[in-house]
Formats: structure tokens, C-alpha cells, sequence
């Protein structure tokens, strides 16, 4: 009954599409998605080739572990609260395109100061006080002199772990300062980028081909893992080995990962060039009472919505303990660097696959089906990283990252932008944005964080194992004996609210 409204909904919400649009295949080539196919290769390839090694390139730096932890915190929980404003914003006063080019713009700016703040000073003169001293006789074993691996394995640990003794403190503490407000005015800047190119793409597909979606999509995931194994393999050629009070110390020149990082995001300029938003600009010429955004918020107060929305927060809680602790679980079991990677490889793949077929699947099944397999999804994953002993039997499972990642964010998103009008989608994927990437992300993070340290790595993942079947069996309830409100009306509630706010006196028959 759900796909049979939906269709209802399509036809009379989009009439001037013809019926020859809803039957073109995924396949064809469609000259008019290619901005933004581009768009979203070259902003995940941004991102992908940067962000799996900012921690590594902050250690380097030498940030300790709770600095660094600090700044993969800050991020989700400021997008959290500035993509819904940001969206609100551009769907209030009409100004989409102008915000997704002065984010892409500003993020470049923002990221680039980061990749190329001056590095602290290195200072030798911290050896005593770090347990090092180079005048002091190292043990003899075997008629050889112990490295300082092999005599102090503790205390190297350690070193290696966090290097802020060799450099200067002010000057990391200079840096620290540098870094943190970076970040913060970039994330800042850059929190409404992927909601608004959310939105432009669903505005131009229409009601009628929104499952086109995850088709233009998965390029965005085809990106990330391109660049990130480019950036990375270059990265990887680049190694050099410093020595400080003795200890070895590899380093990369990960201002490599910048320089893929700014080319990617030229291509994302142009692609934000081409962004077109007509429903907006005509609203704005032939003088269209502003949208009242509000009511989108309002929607959330139904039962059905709220449910909605909380299996996005839950499941963006699960993505951020995932990415956060999974393959340091993996490590911890012995995984060697190689199969993290081709873990990610697999990881990438398996979104692409899914965002691209996903037009298929929703031809058989609902946007509610697919979440509920998708908590499924995450029972299974998380009952698999808690018992396994031996890592490589982790790489089958990240296939399901396909169902619990991409099959996800495209239902969610399908379900919920055809829920309000055109002129109110930068809203809508603010809201999404900023409660699945932005504050469940980040919870995931710290709570994951807690519980580890807490009960470890396993404990914790059967942990989210039962918290995903409380939420699958709550989720299910609320499909059950809650409705949307809206049918074949179209936009009904928001509508009605909207023209309440403007003080719109067209008759509600007018909407049927």
C-alpha cells in the first residue's frame, strides 16, 4: 500500500513529467545528471583522500590521542547544529546555489590551512626527561648493543604513540590552536555542501524518479575509495625515517593528500557551477511568498517521523562506533595494514554496488523494508566483529556495509524529501545531514569511546548487536500501528502549514 501511495503521490505532485521519464532505465545515459555525478565523485574523492589520514597526519604532528580525539568530535557535533540552519536558510531566502558554491569555496580554504600549518619545532634536548639519554650505556645481549626498541619496549610504545616530546611546546601548543579553529570554521562553512547537493539532485529527478538517487550516488563512493587508494599508495612512496634520542620515527609527507584534495575540489567547483535549481529561481522571479520552513521541523512531532528519525540517529551512532573502533578491534587481533585496506576497498564497493541498484530494489520493496533490513544488517555485523578471533573473516561481512550504509541513506532519504515540497528539501536534508552524519556520528564516537575503554572492543559490539534488535523490534512497531499523514493529497500537512504562515487563502481542494 505504501509503494502503490508513493506512485499516487508521484503522478499528481509531478505532472508535467511524462510517463516516458518514470521508465527510463538507470542505465541510460542522461546527459543532464552528469553535474551531479561529477559533483559526487569529486567531493567523496575530496574527502577520501584526506580524512583517513588526518588522524595520522595529526599525530605527526604531534597531537596526542585526546587532542586528536578532540578534533574528530568537534566536526559531526557543529554539522549537527549548522547544516539544518544552513538549510533552512537556503530554502527561506532561495539562495541554494549560492551557498553550495561559497561552501565548496570555503572548505578548500579552510582544509588547505590545515595541510599546510608550519609544523612545531624539533627539540633533542626533552631526551632525559622522556627516559632517553644517548650518553648512557645501552644493555649488551649477544655481543650487540639493545636498540632502544628492543631494551625499553614499554616506554617506546608509547614515544611512538604520542610524539608531542619532540616537539617545542609552545610552538604545539600554537599549533593546536591553529588546527582546532580550522577546523571548527570549516566544518562550519562546509556542513550544508552535501545537503544542498542532496537537494538540487533531488529537485531535479523529480518525485517520479527519486529512486534515481542512489544511481548518482554511488559515484560519490566510487570517488572516495579511488582517491584514497590513490592518495594513499603516493603517500606510501614518500615514507622517510627520523631519528630522535635514538628511536627511529616514520614519517610521511601526507601534504600529498592536500594537493589530491584541492584538485578534487576544483572539479567540485565546476560541478557546483553547474547546479541548477529552477523551481527556485522561478519562485523568486514571478515574486513567490517565501516558504515557511518550519513546518518541516513541525513534521517530526508525529510518531511516525519521530521513528523515523531516531533510526536515523541510531544508525549514524552505529556508523560512528563502526569507523571509529573496528579496525583498531582489528588490529588488536592482529590484522596487518593490508587487509584494513582491502577491508575499505570492500567497504567502497559494496556502497557503490548498492547505490546503483538500489533503483531496482525499490521496485520490490518498500523505503520501510529496506530500513528494517538494514537493522538487520547491523545485528549481524555487530554479532560478527564481537565473536571473531581471527580478522580476515571480518572482509565477507563489510559486503553488508552496502545494505547498512548506502541502502540505508537512500531509503531515508527517498522516504523522507517526498514528504515535503520542492521548496523546502535543503531542510529536510539539513535535518537528515545533520542527525544521521552529524550528531549520531559523533555520539557514536563518544559513546563508543566509553564503552571500550570500559568493557572493550567485543563487549561493546554485542552491546550494539541488542541495541539494534531493541530498535528493529521498536521501529517495526511504529510502522505498524502509526501512518504518515501524508496520501494522495501531496504534501498536505506542510502545504497547509505554509500557507497558513504566508497567509495564502487558496482552498485546500486546490491541493487535491
Amino acid at each position: 500500500m505504501e509503494e502503490e501511495r508513493e506512485t499516487v503521490v508521484s503522478k499528481k505532485a509531478n505532472p508535467a513529467q511524462g510517463s516516458s521519464t518514470a521508465k527510463r532505465s538507470c542505465c541510460t545515459f542522461e546527459p543532464d545528471l552528469l553535474p551531479f555525478k561529477l559533483f559526487y565523485f569529486a567531493f567523496f574523492g575530496a574527502i577520501g583522500a584526506v580524512f583517513p589520514f588526518m588522524s595520522l597526519y595529526l599525530k605527526q604532528l604531534g597531537f596526542s590521542p585526546r587532542e586528536i580525539g578532540l578534533f574528530a568530535g568537534v566536526r559531526p557535533i557543529l554539522g549537527f547544529c549548522s547544516g539544518p540552519l544552513w538549510g533552512s536558510c537556503a530554502d527561506r531566502w532561495r539562495m541554494r546555489k549560492y551557498l553550495l558554491v561559497i561552501s565548496t569555496v570555503g572548505w578548500v580554504a579552510f582544509i588547505m590551512g590545515i595541510g599546510f600549518v608550519t609544523p612545531p619545532r624539533k627539540v633533542e634536548d626533552k631526551c632525559q626527561s622522556v627516559g632517553l639519554n644517548q650518553s648512557e650505556n645501552m644493555p649488551v645481549a649477544r655481543n650487540r648493543v639493545l636498540t632502544i626498541e628492543e631494551a625499553l619496549p614499554d616506554s617506546y610504545a608509547k614515544l611512538l604513540e604520542n610524539r608531542g616530546w619532540m616537539f617545542d611546546k609552545e610552538d604545539l601548543h600554537r599549533a593546536f590552536i591553529i588546527v582546532f579553529v580550522l577546523i571548527v570554521f570549516g566544518e562550519l562553512v562546509q556542513s550544508p555542501t552535501s545537503s544542498l547537493a542532496d537537494s538540487g539532485c533531488l529537485e531535479h529527478l523529480g518525485r517520479e524518479n527519486m529512486d534515481k538517487y542512489g544511481c548518482q550516488r554511488s559515484w560519490g563512493s566510487l570517488g572516495f575509495g579511488a582517491l584514497s587508494i590513490l592518495a594513499g599508495g603516493v603517500v606510501a612512496l614518500e615514507r622517510y625515517t627520523v631519528i630522535i634520542c635514538g628511536v627511529s620515527i616514520q614519517m610521511s609527507d601526507y601534504r600529498i593528500c592536500f594537493y589530491f584534495f584541492a584538485g578534487s575540489m576544483v572539479f567540485t567547483m565546476i560541478a557546483a557551477l553547474m547546479y541548477k535549481f529552477p523551481k527556485q529561481e522561478e519562485d523568486k522571479t514571478n515574486g513567490k511568498p517565501i516558504p515557511a520552513v518550519m513546518g518541516t521541523f513541525k513534521l517530526f512531532c508525529s510518531p511516525h517521523y519521530a521513528s523515523w528519525l531516531f533510526v536515523a540517529f541510531f544508525m549514524g551512532v552505529s556508523n560512528g562506533v563502526i569507523w571509529g573502533f573496528l579496525y583498531w578491534h582489528l588490529e588488536n587481533l592482529g590484522a596487518s595494514q593490508f587487509l584494513v585496506g582491502l577491508g575499505s576497498v570492500i567497504s567502497c564497493t559494496s556502497e557503490a554496488v548498492m547505490f546503483f541498484g538500489i533503483f531496482y530494489i525499490f521496485r520490490h520493496f518498500s523505503h520501510a523494508t529496506l530500513m528494517a533490513v538494514g537493522l538487520v544488517g547491523y545485528i549481524f555485523r555487530f554479532c560478527v566483529f564481537a565473536s571473531v578471533t581471527n580478522p580476515w573473516l571480518v572482509l565477507p561481512v563489510e559486503v553488508f556495509q552496502g545494505f547498512t550504509s548506502a541502502g540505508v541513506w537512500s531509503a531515508l532519504t527517498a522516504y523522507m524529501c517526498a514528504v515535503v515540497p520542492p521548496d523546502n528539501l535543503a531542510t529536510m536534508q539539513g535535518i537528515l545531514h545533520g542527525v544521521y552524519w552529524g550528531l549520531g556520528s559523533g555520539c557514536g564516537s563518544l559513546i563508543g569511546g566509553f564503552l571500550v575503554q570500559k568493557f572493550g572492543a567485543p563487549m561493546t559490539f554485542w552491546i550494539f548487536a541488542c541495541a539494534s534488535a531493541v530498535n528493529l523490534f521498536i521501529f517495526l512497531i511504529a510502522q505498524k500501528f502509526t501512518k504518515g499523514h501524508v496520501d494522495a493529497n501531496g504534501y498536505e500537512e506542510i502545504i497547509s502549514f505554509n500557507r497558513k504562515k504566508s497567509g495564502d487563502e487558496i482552498p485546500v481542494d486546490k491541493l487535491h
